[in-house]
């Protein structure tokens, strides 16, 4: 049974397409009925089990995604989903132009990441040591390398790796990062890394516990783990406009709770140090053999029935007022011809705090 009517598949998003997305969602939907990206069946990636309930059979982009919640453990997953040759094809040819709705990757994409690779670090330095000299980063699914240029401008080493040549290219020839195109089982490791970053990977990956079991094996035995996922049980009137149908996207196979990623690391010999619902978290190696999953499926049905409920009680939301804003604004800056006059000085401003190779 779906969450609501909204639900229902009807080709229609729910967000504001630019003329970039709107190209590629028509590719996906054509490839998607002409078989080329192909769907599978597949048990739940933490408790194994097939007993599913639907909740949506639409994305944000208004693509076919259908998305179900694992009755025995609370996992909210694609199911069925593309195949993992079809997923290839997606990230390489249409995934940056959907989600950034840009032909390529831009500069602008470089520097919310390494403000991003900031943000990480604060999150996690009491953790690390301060002088990170000899200090070995890993990020899987680096993009254009933004974060591993932060903690490389701390004095760490560091090592990345993404699905898409683009991103990759433009962080080895403009700014001289280690980053190869590849999967993490691609890469040639010569020190096991003291910390590996996985910043909203996890949810995209097929198969995540064999990747973890390859972090496992790879990791430095008193090293860690940070994790980022978008959090299911962080939808407030400010993040995702209270709106789960905007926290769901192609490209998502999980939706992530703090107790659903923790039963996914459990169970691959990982244990939590500290984590929240947004979700950032930080693991390590665990000793712990019987691990024990915590079934999260009501707390999860309740918080979206929940949430649901709220959208209806309350529709005018905090979000909904600083969209109409800031779509106004930008009308009225388009009629003045000062738009593209704002973004450059807005550019400007965010470079001032950027180290002056990165210009």
């Amino acid at each position: 049974m779906l969450l609501g009517r909204r639900y229902k598949y009807d080709a229609k998003p729910i967000i504001k397409l630019n003329p970039v997305q709107e190209e590629v969602k028509k590719e996906i939907e054509g490839r998607i009925k002409k078989s080329r990206y192909r769907m599978e069946k597949v048990p739940c990636a933490v408790c194994g089990e097939e007993e599913f309930e639907k909740l949506s059979e639409k994305d944000m982009f208004g693509l076919p995604v259908s998305v179900v919640i694992c009755r025995k453990c609370g996992l909210i997953q694609t199911n069925p989903r593309l195949t993992q040759d079809s997923y290839k094809e997606f990230y390489e040819k249409e995934h940056t132009r959907l989600v950034f709705g840009e032909k390529k990757p831009t500069k602008e994409i470089f520097l919310d990441e390494y403000f991003h690779g900031q943000k990480i670090y604060k999150y996690i330095k009491r953790y690390l040591p301060k002088n990170l000299r000899g200090f070995v980063v890993l990020e899987v699914g680096c993009g254009a390398g933004g974060i591993l240029a932060y903690f490389k401008d701390l004095g760490a080493e560091m090592l990345g790796c993404d699905l898409d040549p683009e991103c990759v290219e433009l962080g080895r020839s403009i700014y001289g990062l280690n980053i190869f195109r590849g999967t993490l089982s691609d890469l040639k490791i010569k020190k096991k890394p003291n910390l590996i970053i996985m910043s909203h990977i996890l949810e995209h990956l097929l198969f995540p516990s064999k990747e973890l079991s390859l972090i496992r094996d790879l990791l430095e035995p008193k090293g860690f783990l940070y994790i980022e996922v978008p959090g299911v049980r962080n939808m407030t009137f400010i993040h995702n406009d209270m709106n789960f149908l905007r926290f769901l996207q192609i490209a998502h196979t999980y939706h992530f709770s703090l107790t659903t990623l923790n039963n996914l690391l459990g169970r691959s010999g990982f244990e939590l140090i500290e984590g929240d619902e947004k979700i950032r978290s930080l693991f390590r190696l665990s000793k712990n053999k019987q691990f024990k999953i915590v079934n999260d499926y009501q707390r999860q049905i309740t918080y979206l029935k929940r949430i649901e409920f709220l959208r209806r009680v309350f529709p005018l939301t905090p979000f909904k007022i600083r969209y109409a804003i800031e779509t106004l604004f930008e009308k009225i800056f388009k009629i003045l011809k000062v738009y593209n006059l704002m973004r450059f000085f807005y550019r400007k401003l965010i470079e001032r705090y950027l180290p002056k190779k990165y210009d």
